[in-house]
């Protein structure tokens, strides 16, 4: 190539090593170095990058090296006494021992100490082809409070001089990071080191928006004001998720203020007072939002929870577990609650509404009961002697056709579980099993499966329970 021909950059499929380079200079100047191109990478564009793989070792290296077009070529100085040219000295002492070049420009204030950063780094060492730990590096975001002596001191500086966004590079010396005793066999003693650093987030203080973030210790000094302030927030966010009718979104909104107050060590009588009232209202939003999701035995745990932090009876809680009774097919318990609940707000139109769904309900829930008995169990009893002994001819052939399920057997599981199915208000439908041959149960737990409910036997003897139950959406648990 003449010095007229257009000069072409491109990127290596493997980063180079300066000392390699140096020591084939000489030994085969005919031959020279051969390079491998790698195919051309995709513009990054608008694309999202995992977390964790923002930096390419290998181009990184290729590029931070690479000073400029007025590079000398007798200039001996090393890569990192290269790169210190580009820097501003950001050390307090003014001491040269940290040292910054800006690469992108980030938004907003500095951040102030005290503040938790998440960010994402690579660290070098000189005349690395890599970052020297980029397994570890590169599988997380990290994250520290500034001024807390959680990481070396060079990086907690470096953080103290960025904005949101920014990406800059740090020349760290030896003193601002491990110092004399280094961290052998990865970085050995007296060394100094580049980190290449992103600033995603941060949060000054203690900010109470992060409070799940904090150490124990942190959250034991949030004060009582600030975390209520959170639990407001929190349940403002879900109830807006509710009133949209997202409830799978809204549930775990309440459930995280419930733990936010579950979690909460208490300082005295008055916020001890203070959090319950917070915890019954969270019960009952809880308990309402596994209601409109048909998790009826959730709904039921977190009624209960309630109970137990205030006895004196309340009528949307008593309505609610009425209503997760009934949804269980469990109607003798479910008017119980309802009528309880009745008695306290007799002109409450949801219980009476409730209260007359529920009577619908269970004389349709007989009638089905007796229906399924009949078909089951109308055999023909034998009186005489020959009709006696043809049943025992019939008893005895069942025990070989056990697993057999006859076809009016099989329409009427079908018809049951259809309309169980299409019924909002149930999320429970136990079946007679005592009897029941091996076939007629695997007739009925296929038939639910095939129609996307889930089918549970349990129990012995007298006591076996077959129910059929609507599968609960994810997210609730």
């Amino acid at each position: 190539m003449s010095k007229e021909d257009d000069i072409m950059s491109v990127c290596l499929k493997e980063g180079l090593d300066l000392q390699d380079l140096r020591a084939t200079a000489g030994k085969n100047e005919s031959q020279g170095v051969i390079f491998e191109v790698a195919e051309e990478d995709a513009p990054l564009g608008d694309e999202e990058y995992e977390a964790g793989n923002f930096y390419k070792g290998e181009e990184l290296c290729e590029n931070m090296y690479h000073d400029s077009d007025e590079e000398d070529e007798d200039d001996e100085s090393t890569p990192f006494e290269k790169i210190a040219r580009k820097m501003e000295d950001v050390c307090p002492d003014k001491d040269g021992g940290i040292l910054k070049q800006q690469l992108k420009h980030g938004v907003g204030t500095v951040v102030p100490t005290g503040s938790l950063v998440r960010f994402h780094y690579n660290a070098f060492l000189e005349y690395a082809d890599e970052p020297f730990d980029s397994t570890r590096l590169r599988n997380r975001v990290a994250k520290l409070r500034l001024g807390q002596g959680e990481m070396i001191e060079g990086v907690d500086v470096a953080l103290s001089t960025m904005r949101k966004s920014e990406l800059s590079r740090f020349l760290i010396k030896p003193e601002y990071n491990l110092g004399e005793r280094g961290a052998p066999p990865r970085i050995p003693p007296n060394s100094t080191m580049l980190f290449e650093i992103e600033l995603l987030s941060f949060v000054e203080q203690a900010g109470i928006e992060d409070y799940f973030d904090m150490t124990e210790e942190e959250k034991h000094k949030v004060t009582w004001d600030d975390l209520n302030k959170l639990y407001h927030m929190i349940t403002k966010e879900a109830k807006e998720l509710f009133q949209e009718g997202r409830y799978r979104q809204a549930f775990p909104k309440y459930k995280k203020a419930c733990t936010l107050l579950e979690n909460r060590r208490l300082s005295g009588e008055e916020e001890e007072r203070e959090v319950n009232i917070l915890l019954l209202r969270v019960f009952q939003n809880l308990a309402l939002c596994c209601i409109k999701l048909a998790h009826s035995g959730r709904a039921i745990v977190y009624c209960k929870k309630y109970e137990q932090l205030d006895r004196k009876p309340n009528a949307k809680v008593l309505y609610l577990r009425g209503k997760a009774h009934s949804m269980q097919c469990d109607f003798e318990t479910a008017r119980d609650y309802l009528k309880k609940a009745n008695k306290i707000k007799p002109n409450s139109k949801d219980i009476i509404e409730e209260l007359e769904k529920l009577e619908r309900n269970m004389i349709q829930y007989k009638f089905d009961e007796k229906a399924m008995y009949r078909k089951m169990f109308s055999k023909p009893k034998g009186d005489t002697p020959e009709e006696v002994e043809k049943e025992n001819a019939r008893d005895e052939e069942k025990k070989t056709k056990s697993l057999a399920c006859s076809d009016r057997f099989r329409q009427m599981v079908q018809e049951k579980l259809e309309s169980f199915k299409a019924n909002p208000e149930l999320t429970d439908f136990p079946m007679p099993s005592y009897n029941m041959t091996v076939g007629e149960i695997e007739c009925i737990m296929e038939t639910a499966d095939n129609l996307g409910l889930h089918a549970k036997l349990s129990g012995s003897g007298n006591s076996t329970q077959l129910r059929v139950m609507k599968k609960i959406p994810s997210g609730t648990s």
